[in-house]
């Protein structure tokens, strides 16, 4: 005997069936929260507003204006990368000169005079310039064992993408199809890192002010500004996960005035949701609401 053949559903029935249709899900909430290796932001209230910290495999912007702690928080990255359980060093791409390196060494930890050898700083001068520095990250990463007292690369970082973009752009159609056509290289090339040696990618992005509408693109107030990340709606299709650092100026506009927010702007893992924080002499901490 012949299996019966499958029941076809009926017009009367056809609405409850397609509403027990499986939907599309998200990978990343399909995965144990075990199972996704995230690098902590050494805070737990930091921590608490991203689920664990920063996914690798993915790229994540931090965006917000200068003086908004995005720098600091890529020193810190750095610095935690190789004492987390991601046990990793870091490769630190910037394009804004010069490097900070005496904020880092200040940050890093008296107790490990070593951690420092494990953050490797290259320059990007330009988008063609980082995608070769990107090439030769991809073989530094396929040949881990070069070098036997140096922690595998899994940490990316790029401080910051909108710089390598300030020059050599006009808003000529040709001009901005040929900038699109960067993004989506360097976005590729980034998440092709990020997924095949399992690394956390972190870029940092400028914010520019929005007169009127918002082309699509997340706006947010921040100093008194109504601001938008830099380099558009282009972009923001380039990232996997985008957070918005911004400042509120207290009082008669002195910087120690400022009460600082990290916001989840979009994520495919994460709500929409904040959290309040202090840049300190030893680095970037959360703020309970009742701190304050």
């Amino acid at each position: 005997m012949r299996p019966p053949g499958p029941t076809v559903p009926s017009a009367a029935s056809s609405s409850s069936y397609s509403q027990r249709e499986p939907r599309p899900e998200n990978p990343l909430l399909l995965l144990p929260s075990s199972r996704v290796t995230k690098l902590s932001l050494g805070c737990p209230l930091l921590d608490r507003l991203l689920s664990g910290g920063l996914p690798a495999a993915s790229v994540t912007e931090i965006a917000g204006e200068s003086a908004t702690g995005k720098t600091q928080l890529c020193l810190q990255l750095a610095l935690l990368a190789p004492q987390s359980p991601l046990s990793a060093s870091s490769l630190f791409l910037y394009s804004d000169l010069p490097f900070p390196l005496h904020r880092l060494r200040r940050l890093a930890p008296k107790s490990r005079p070593d951690i420092l050898d494990h953050v490797l700083v290259a320059a990007a001068h330009s988008p063609t310039d980082l995608l070769s520095l990107l090439a030769r990250a991809q073989r530094l990463l396929a040949n881990p064992g070069r070098s036997p007292h140096r922690l595998p690369i899994r940490l990316i970082l790029l401080d910051s993408v909108a710089s390598l973009f300030r020059a050599d752009f006009d808003a000529s159609p040709a001009d901005l199809r040929r900038r699109s056509a960067l993004f989506f290289q360097i976005s590729a090339k980034l998440k092709e890192l990020a997924y095949r040696h399992q690394c956390v990618v972190v870029v940092t992005n400028q914010v520019m002010d929005v007169v009127e509408g918002d082309a699509g693109n997340t706006v947010a107030w921040s100093s008194g500004r109504r601001v938008s990340p830099a380099l558009g709606i282009a972009w923001a299709n380039c990232v996997n996960t985008r957070l918005f650092l911004t400042r509120e100026v207290d009082g008669d506009g002195a910087s120690g005035g400022a009460r600082r927010r990290m916001k989840v702007a979009f994520a495919p893992h994460l709500p929409d949701r904040s959290c309040e924080f202090v840049i300190r002499r030893d680095g970037v901490f959360g703020v309970e609401p009742a701190e304050r």
